[in-house]
């Protein structure tokens, strides 16, 4: 028989069916279209082996007159710069306190030592460093650590890398020197109820909150740092997993798991799904308690009735950079706006701009060519937290970031922005700042004395999603909204999106604020980093290329992304919420922290392989009427290296396969008693065959209470390879599904095979260093055949 050719339009569709798809792309993971054909993405490389602390949330590049290039990288919890190869920790301080006198407490035997400093203003998580101190209980104090708890407002504790030698009361010396910087942010955003959490739908009184002692592996026990505050029958809150407790010993709870509905401390419904199911949870994590048992008033109350104003922070924090000719400024969510002078030196921390600029606000942008500093959801009195007002603006003089109450001598100013509840993002395009709330879209356009800006709302119903989700790309600004994506070329307009209910309808709205665009010009690509439904951190992107007008999908973590330009690749940062951070040497550090990699640097995952796979809809001749036989196709490889794998599989109907997704991540090899975890496992047989990848493992039990698939599991069967899968990978019910692998090298002419049903797609995947491939035309051997 003659060779027919299917060709594939380049892009996913996710939309349609498999069986819909026909001629279509679906899925794939670390993948990209280029000249309309699919190829593996390029790989990445540790910039660094240091890591950061915290999860970075922001980034910015900028070179100095000399030609020294500058890298900002901002996380919940500090402040750094990365110059030419050395990490600096530029974070500022806060407070300070002289020549404290024996300010510390020690027990034989234990690491952790007490600290007295009336008024010292931290919170627990906070950084201190000590300094002129002598050893206290065989322990050297002079250093930096983090905050473990809080006692009292004169009083906390810190923990050392070693246990004191003795007991001590008091001690140090008269000559203590102690630094507090600035308080971290939250690391994920803060679970609430209602419409909100402050004057409606709120608590009563102070919340009672812990930390996790230890990761929460999601079993019927958890221990938290201090089980005085808890009592048998509270609910208390875990990201957004709600427990009851209903025994304590010291510090471990037993506890219920994912409960989703409370009627009273003796009537509840478990069996909570989506976002508040049952899971594990970080070290650290915080506990609070929703209902006390013993205590009304810490309670939260229910749908529209009152309660008092509580400070509890619902945004992660996050930061916005400019620079100011070779300074930095940097604004922390919601706190001061900070400035590193260059000229007095690397090493120096950042410090206060100016003492009469606002104290919170939510964005910066400085305006060109009149530089005017901007700041967005920010104070309408200077200097007064309170007055704080997520919608107003208020500009600096020109040329000067330190003059912000409007005169007849300057060109400062304010402005109020009318439609939505806050400012989210502000990008600089055709001529003037692109200002985002939540629900509309706005213009200031610099226009010179009297008025020197004039604003205009642009579009509503148009709002974005976080502090980093539109870019400008010559002109044409893109950004992504609660339920869609939107581009500005002069006037607004939805983007056509062929994975458009892929991502909206698992897509995590507590975590929003997470969200970050990053621009890609190499390769004509904006990617949205985003968390998925199920998850507190980034664990999925999707990507526009904007030439080619196509989507794709991937489940690329990635917190920040910094385009070539003053670098010579992309910049990307991941963050490991169990990793430590080892930059700078903190003591009593707790787990959190970030790698900062460059891409579009070789082919691999820095020295792991990248495993990537692309797969068809499903296609037919006679539409399905006649079923399709397969003897031979012809591999259409260009640039390739190494082998790629490619699985042909054949079904009888459209409705034989069903999907979901890892829910966490399945090692290359599967030990006795090990489970293969699913985020739904409902559609699946009691025993069968899944494809992940292009790797087929047979299950022997199916537990749809837990997803677990397990049983005896088999890896790699059907002539497959078992390679290891990151958590969110999709998976595919196989267990009615005729399947031929084959393995394609640079030298490979044809493949012989044999194959027949309704309907057949396409596997194409690899999964070793250095492999490299793009794709171009599937030319198959294939005839009618008979139906039985």
């Amino acid at each position: 028989m003659p060779l027919a050719s299917i060709k594939f339009a380049p892009g996913f569709d996710k939309q349609s069916t498999e069986y819909g798809a026909e001629g279509k792309w679906i899925d794939g993971e670390n993948i990209r279209f280029r000249y309309g054909q699919p190829e593996k993405i390029g790989g990445w490389t540790k910039l660094t082996n240091e890591k950061l602390i915290g999860a970075v949330r922001d980034q910015f590049a900028w070179s100095s007159l000399d030609g020294t290039r500058h890298l900002a990288l901002g996380t919940d919890k500090k402040l750094y710069l990365y110059v030419e190869g050395a990490i600096l920790d530029i974070t500022p301080i806060r407070a300070t306190q002289a020549n404290l006198t024996n300010p510390f407490v020690t027990s034989s035997g234990s690491a952790v030592v007490t600290v007295t400093d009336s008024g010292h203003g931290a919170t627990k998580g906070d950084f201190v460093t000590f300094s002129n101190a002598s050893a206290v209980g065989g322990l050297d104090m002079n250093a930096e650590f983090e905050i473990t708890s809080i006692i009292s407002s004169s009083v906390y504790t810190v923990t050392h890398s070693s246990n004191a030698s003795s007991t001590a009361t008091g001690g140090g010396s008269s000559t203590v020197d102690v630094e507090y910087q600035i308080s971290v942010g939250p690391e994920v955003n803060i679970y609430g109820y209602g419409w909100g959490i402050s004057a409606w739908n709120g608590t009563n009184g102070t919340l009672i909150q812990d930390a996790l002692n230890g990761a929460d592996n999601g079993s019927g026990t958890i221990t938290v740092d201090d089980g005085s505050k808890f009592a048998v029958n509270d609910f208390i809150l875990i990201d957004q997993e709600i427990m009851k407790i209903t025994g304590i010993s010291t510090h471990v709870l037993t506890v219920t798991r994912g409960i989703k509905g409370i009627a009273t401390t003796a009537l509840q419904v478990t069996g909570a799904t989506g976002s508040h199911a049952a899971t594990s949870h970080a070290d650290n994590a915080v506990v609070t308690i929703i209902l006390d048992a013993s205590n009304s008033a810490t309670n939260y109350v229910g749908w529209n009735r009152a309660s008092s104003t509580s400070a509890t922070t619902i945004d992660s924090r996050y930061w916005v950079f400019e620079n100011f000719g070779e300074d930095l400024l940097a604004l922390a969510s919601n706190s001061s706006l900070y400035r590193w002078d260059k000229s007095a030196g690397q090493t120096t921390r950042a410090a206060v701009a100016s003492g009469n600029a606002p104290t919170a606000s939510r964005h910066l942008i400085l305006s060109t060519p009149d530089r005017h500093l901007i700041l967005m959801g920010t104070e309408t009195t200077p200097g007064s937290t309170t007055s704080q007002d997520d919608l107003f603006l208020r500009f600096s003089s020109q040329e000067d970031f330190t003059t912000w109450a409007p005169s007849s001598i300057n060109t400062a100013g304010s402005f109020r922005i009318q439609d939505g509840s806050k400012i989210m993002t502000t990008v600089r395009s055709r001529g003037s700042i692109l200002i985002w709330t939540d629900t509309s879209m706005h213009s200031l356009q610099f226009v010179g004395p009297p008025f020197i800006f004039g604003l205009n709302q642009i579009a509503a119903n148009c709002g974005a999603v976080s502090a980093h989700c539109a870019v400008d790309v010559n002109g044409t600004t893109f950004w992504m909204s609660q339920q869609a994506f939107y581009m500005f070329d002069g006037a607004v307009k939805k983007l056509p999106c062929t994975v458009q209910d892929y991502v909206f309808d698992d897509f995590s709205i507590t975590q929003q604020q997470l969200v970050y665009v990053g621009l890609n010009t190499d390769f004509n690509e904006i990617t949205w980093f985003y968390a998925s439904e199920q998850s507190n951190f980034i664990d999925r992107c999707v990507t526009f290329n904007y030439l080619e007008n196509l989507w794709y999908t991937n489940s690329l973590a990635r917190t920040t992304w910094l385009d070539r330009g003053v670098y010579q690749v992309p910049y990307a940062t991941e963050y490991e919420p169990t990793s430590l951070g080892t930059v700078p040497t903190v003591l009593g550090l707790t787990d959190g922290a970030s790698l900062i990699y460059s891409h579009e640097d070789g082919n691999n995952d820095d020295v792991n392989p990248i495993e990537c796979f692309l797969q068809s809809g499903d296609f037919d001749i006679q539409d399905g009427e006649d079923m399709l036989s397969i003897s031979r196709f012809i591999p259409d490889f260009k640039e390739q290296k190494g082998s790629a794998d490619v699985l042909l599989s054949f079904k009888d109907y459209s409705q034989t396969t069903t999907t979901t997704a890892l829910s966490a991540t399945l090692a290359s090899t599967s030990p006795t008693g090990s489970v293969i975890e699913l985020k739904d496992s409902n559609e699946f047989p009691t025993s069968g065959t899944v494809l992940i990848g292009t790797e087929l493992i047979t299950y022997t039990d199916n537990n749809k209470t837990t997803n677990e698939l397990g049983g005896t599991i088999t890896r790699g069967t059907n002539g497959t390879s078992a390679v290891g899968h990151a958590s969110n990978r999709k998976v595919t019910n196989y267990s009615n599904v005729r399947i031929n692998a084959s393995t394609v090298t640079p030298t490979t002419t044809k493949i012989d095979t044999r194959g027949r049903g309704r309907q057949a797609n396409m596997v194409i995947s690899s999964s070793a260093v250095n492999d490299k491939w793009r794709f171009g035309t599937l030319r198959l051997d294939v005839k009618p055949d008979g139906g039985r």
